[in-house]
């Protein structure tokens, strides 16, 4: 056995998840695996679909990655994703980009639409990753 086993997550820790039906993989925080208030979900973009179609805020931050499969160039996103951003008090900015992208959204800021404009290569998706602080994922929508 070795001295660092306990740092490996293996199957037991994962959970499969599908975010409004994209499938993918969610780490969960249970009695100290990752020791920190987190959770980590990756889902793999293979088609052109608005994840999230409302903006909406979390009591907790947020950091969103976007990064593309072609091993040769991952900052190629390999398709175009748009997502608003807006502070309380001010206007709301649609951010538009086609380059791997890391977005940090602090708690109370209201974000979205999410939306996968397009996919270049359903072989090789957009690779998206949502890391919360926090042990649970709640979300208040505001229409």
């Amino acid at each position: 056995m070795s001295n660092y086993e306990n740092l490996i997550r293996s199957s037991e820790h994962l959970d499969y998840v599908s975010l409004e039906g994209v499938p993918g993989i969610k780490i969960r925080n249970s009695e100290g695996v990752i020791n920190q208030d987190m959770m980590l979900t990756v889902l793999p973009i293979k088609s052109p679909n608005v994840m999230i179609k409302h903006p909406h805020k979390h009591e907790f931050d947020q950091i969103l990655t976007f990064w593309g499969s072609n091993p040769d160039d991952m900052l190629d996103l390999g398709g175009e994703v748009e997502l608003t951003i807006c502070e309380p008090g001010k206007e709301a900015e649609k951010l538009v980009f086609t380059k791997a992208a890391c977005i940090t959204i602090p708690k109370g800021v209201l974000h979205g639409p999410l939306n996968f404009k397009k996919v270049n290569d359903p072989q090789r998706p957009i690779w998206f990753q949502d890391i919360v602080k926090a042990t649970e994922y709640i979300r208040a929508d505001i229409k």
